[in-house]
């Protein structure tokens, strides 16, 4: 009897260590398959992404006319330094939705900038009221700073595989740029004038368009970090010139380039 008995209990134990063993091998295979879904999940169509990175502009009409003016110093002796304006940080924020796992509609704005200064100096003979000629020395310092800012429209192409995201896209957006110019003026001889100058704020715009590649890996469930690289092209026309004496010029600002973004991204 206790042979049988000890059979039975044996027998029972097995039994509902073998469901146990089962049923913790089925819940376990479920949490993971329903983990790997969380995290490229169907149901979370939204999520927001911001960050910041590099990017590299042309501003070839505008860096020309720069090296013009410099130009006209130096042929009448003088000497100028000149930074132009080619790159500068960016910074970005954009709100996106699935319309299916793979493709996903972004809306978003960008903020441009970048900084550019010279700095001349040359000597010139001039004449006072009573026609008395005296060779005075000129010094102009200044800087001129251009930003942009896009709304932007993207379609993006994901290729979820697990903790991983892969992603290329493309899009337009409208460019808002402006410039603003200071600058100090200096000459002593006959005269010791000492002014600052500031230009009034010149605005343009127009659409430009982008392109870029990139990934992101999720941390958990809500948060992933990633990083971008692309292409801008975004140029704002022609600016008109309201201040001469900055020499700004009727160019383009032209912040076209390629970029290099960083940034987080939460999924809702």
């Amino acid at each position: 009897m206790m042979q049988k008995a000890f059979l039975f209990r044996a027998k029972v134990i097995l039994q509902t260590s073998l469901f146990i063993l089962i049923g913790s091998f089925l819940y376990s295979a479920q949490s993971n398959a329903q983990s790997k879904e969380v995290i490229n999940p169907p149901q979370k169509r939204f999520e927001i992404s911001f960050g910041g990175g590099w990017g590299f502009y042309s501003m070839t009409e505008f860096n020309n006319r720069m090296d013009e003016v410099a130009g006209y110093v130096e042929m009448i002796g003088g000497h100028v330094d000149i930074d132009h304006i080619d790159n500068g940080p960016t910074i970005f924020g954009e709100a996106g939705y699935f319309v299916s796992r793979n493709v996903s509609v972004n809306l978003g704005v960008t903020y441009l900038g970048g900084v550019g200064s010279y700095k001349a100096n040359y000597t010139m003979t001039v004449y006072d009221y009573r026609d008395n000629a005296s060779v005075d020395t000129f010094l102009e310092e200044g800087s001129l700073t251009a930003t942009l800012v896009a709304p932007e429209l993207e379609i993006k192409y994901h290729f979820p595989i697990g903790k991983p995201d892969l992603f290329f896209g493309g899009g337009v957006a409208l460019c808002f740029g402006k410039c603003e110019g200071k600058s100090t003026f200096q000459e002593r001889g006959a005269w010791n004038i000492d002014t600052s100058y500031k230009s009034p704020t010149i605005t343009a715009q127009r659409i430009g368009f982008l392109t870029s590649v990139g990934g992101s890996y999720n941390l958990n469930k809500i948060i992933s970090l990633g990083i971008e690289i692309g292409y801008r092209h975004f140029a704002t026309g022609d600016e008109e010139e309201k201040d001469k004496h900055m020499h700004l010029g009727s160019k383009e600002l032209d912040f076209s380039g390629p970029f290099i973004l960083g940034g987080m991204r939460l999924k809702l």
